[in-house]
């Protein structure tokens, strides 16, 4: 279903978007959808509070690969949630579900931190529908000696704990703009959020009002937080899910990512020999904004060599 909206209300802006579609998958999953070549279908998976647009700047050149698909999931950015479980495995049944109806037969799933973690379940649990994974500064288990960010340390307590974590986050989203929203959100991010378009700025600050206007997204975050928080209690589940992945797997990762240390990706990496990483000097949790570049050539050259 499409809205008739160019660039979902952004037509202005330097950004030029296809149409937001919406398409009822449980209910009600918006994304965006990039012409190429069909047989190679690149879905784009966010990651925690973020949404279709984190990938603006390299949809349209990986489109050059593949047909490139980048759907908002249940309770993030424009897709309600409705009720829908957002918890790590609830969303990865609704990427399943939507794969089913708009990317028949294999794909190249490309996750972006929690994103990149939906991703990898996904290639263990449907092996058979994964062609490839790339995995953006992903959720790794954890490596003893490398710890996130502080700050990034004290948002997750406090989404841990109990009613203290409901308010929190209730009242951040009620009391900060959606401006503010996003400029803390790049502070702690990127390694330069001076760095970014002004128009990639806007298009994130529209993305947060739109998650702002939906009375369950508080819910929906946290529930997602919690989820993540007790998958990394469990690195047995984690291990289990990786050996179980079979597909050629990309690693992207930022040097001065705050959020996931650099040293969580080569742990893994270490472990998985056949996977391919590459790490990103002065670029932080967000590669794909803030080095599309460098991010659309290390994925052309392996898909050149591991998938086409």
């Amino acid at each position: 279903m499409n809205d008739g909206v160019r660039g979902g209300g952004v037509g202005s802006r330097d950004v030029d978007l296809p149409s937001l579609d919406l398409d009822d998958v449980d209910g009600p999953i918006a994304f965006r959808e990039w012409d190429g070549p069909a047989d190679t279908t690149f879905v784009l998976v966010h990651g925690l509070g973020g949404s279709h647009v984190n990938w603006v700047r390299v949809a349209e050149g990986l489109s050059g690969l593949g047909r490139v698909v980048a759907p908002d999931l249940p309770g993030f950015g424009w897709s309600p949630r409705e009720g829908r479980d957002t918890g790590v495995m609830g969303m990865r049944r609704a990427l399943g579900g939507f794969l089913d109806r708009h990317a028949q037969g294999p794909v190249v799933l490309c996750g972006n931190s929690m994103g990149g973690g939906i991703a990898m379940l996904h290639a263990a649990i449907e092996p058979d529908r994964v062609r490839g994974l790339v995995l953006t500064s992903s959720v790794f288990p954890w490596v003893r000696g490398a710890l996130p960010h502080p700050a990034v340390m004290s948002a997750f307590a406090a989404y841990d704990a109990g009613r203290v974590g409901e308010t929190f986050v209730r009242q951040r989203m009620r009391r900060l703009s959606a401006d503010r929203v996003v400029r803390i959100g790049f502070a702690i991010t990127t390694a330069d959020p001076h760095a970014l378009p002004a128009d990639v700025v806007a298009l994130h600050v529209e993305a947060v009002r739109q998650r702002q206007a939906d009375p369950q997204a508080p819910e929906a975050f946290l529930q997602a937080a919690r989820s993540l928080l007790r998958l990394g209690r469990r690195p047995d589940v984690s291990a289990r899910a990786l050996a179980a992945v079979r597909c050629p797997v990309l690693v992207i990762h930022g040097r001065r990512d705050r959020l996931i240390p650099a040293r969580f990706a080569g742990s893994t990496l270490a472990q998985h020999p056949t996977w391919r990483g590459r790490f990103l000097p002065n670029v932080g949790h967000v590669p794909m904004l803030e080095a599309p570049g460098r991010w659309l050539s290390e994925v052309a050259d392996w898909y050149a060599e591991r998938i086409d």
